[in-house]
């Protein structure tokens, strides 16, 4: 996707900003954590896989993937990530992704930041599908799509290889009205 402008979280603890090198070895770190791995399609990345996402804000492909540090506004410490992959501009669509730091699980910091994107992404670029999901085991997840509003569309069988298994995964969506904001471009 291409935005002149990242998504701005009124958050008193927590805010969005871009990756940087210096967040991927934590990144990498609590990905490979039990409690996170085990509900992910994940497959043990290192720091040097995630690099990748460093710098995807500032992308110049209308459709490609992006992903955002979540920080804590006091230390600038990553907590987590959000963004969006699977995007198609032609549908006006994109599959949301977001993770975060078990330590800081419970205190609506997946919820803020993945509401704020979405938001951005309807009334900046006009985005009218937002889709998600989720393996069945990942209650968290489940409840913080259904938090913001996502509906259980079905269960997609087989549908991602989870560490070289055909794993099946709900797929969520919200779908915004076919207004869009003047000016924007999907």
């Amino acid at each position: 996707m291409r935005f002149s402008t990242l998504p701005v979280l009124e958050h008193p603890l927590i805010e969005l900003r871009p990756l940087t090198e210096g967040d991927m070895a934590d990144w990498a770190a609590y990905l490979n954590l039990p409690a996170v791995y085990e509900h992910t399609s994940w497959n043990a990345p290192s720091a040097t896989d995630l690099l990748v996402h460093e710098g995807s804000h500032r992308s110049g492909e209308w459709d490609a993937p992006m992903r955002l540090a979540i920080a804590l506004r006091e230390s600038g410490e990553l907590v987590g990530t959000v963004g969006f992959h699977s995007v198609s501009s032609h549908n006006r669509s994109l599959e949301l992704a977001f993770d975060l730091r078990p330590s800081h699980w419970g205190l609506g910091f997946a919820s803020a930041a993945a509401r704020a994107v979405v938001q951005w992404a309807h009334h900046t670029a006009g985005f009218i599908r937002v889709q998600a999901t989720a393996l069945p085991s990942n209650h968290r997840s489940i409840r913080t799509l259904e938090r913001l509003g996502f509906e259980r569309e079905g269960l997609l069988r087989a549908y991602r290889m989870v560490r070289g298994v055909p794993g099946d995964f709900y797929v969520y969506s919200r779908v915004f009205d076919l207004e869009i904001t003047e000016g924007s471009r999907p």
